[in-house]
């Protein structure tokens, strides 16, 4: 396979995978852009927030395919790999917060990029996992949607539309952030 795999799982069970062995980009991502873009939402959280600024969320796409098991997440990797051999892909598989699926999810913080994945990510889907769903999701669903719904409905600055949901989000970040409630 020319995709590779992290060798250490993040503290939620995500595995990122890469198409360079080092996983360069994904840990440039990282640090230049999950973290700061999650820290940057804890900070707006304190008191009674009504609106969010996405910053770099807003251009922060993920194309997503959801299979059974994580030997289908890896077959579909080997799947996507052969029949797009020379595409440079990135992002990490694993399972959602209660749910029993497996997420294979590409990253990209291009809009024509995430529509030229979600096309190929199809097409392998079709072909070898019919009946799976594909679909694309700006950000990270979890934490963004708890707190402003259907990205669909976002805009860069978005109101907060489940405020009963503020504590436990900021909670949650604290936690995947510091380690800490």
């Amino acid at each position: 396979m020319d995709i590779h795999l992290s060798i250490h799982p993040s503290r939620e069970g995500w595995v990122s995978f890469e198409t360079d062995p080092r996983l360069t980009r994904t840990k440039e991502r990282l640090h230049g852009r999950c973290l700061p873009c999650l820290t940057s939402l804890l900070e707006q959280l304190k008191g009674d927030p009504r609106e969010i600024a996405l910053g770099p969320a807003w251009e922060c796409w993920k194309i997503v395919a959801v299979v059974e098991s994580r030997e289908e997440g890896l077959e579909l990797l080997e799947r996507f790999s052969e029949s797009h051999p020379g595409q440079y892909v990135y992002g990490k598989m694993g399972t959602g917060r209660g749910r029993d699926t497996v997420a294979v999810m590409f990253h990209t913080e291009d809009a024509a990029r995430k529509d030229e994945l979600h096309r190929m990510l199809r097409e392998v889907v079709g072909r070898h996992f019919p009946g799976r769903r594909v679909f694309t999701s700006r950000a990270c669903g979890d934490p963004y949607e708890r707190l402003l719904g259907p990205w669909q409905e976002w805009a860069e600055k978005s109101p907060v539309r489940y405020p009963e949901q503020v504590a436990r989000v900021r909670a949650d970040l604290r936690e995947a952030l510091y380690g800490r409630r």
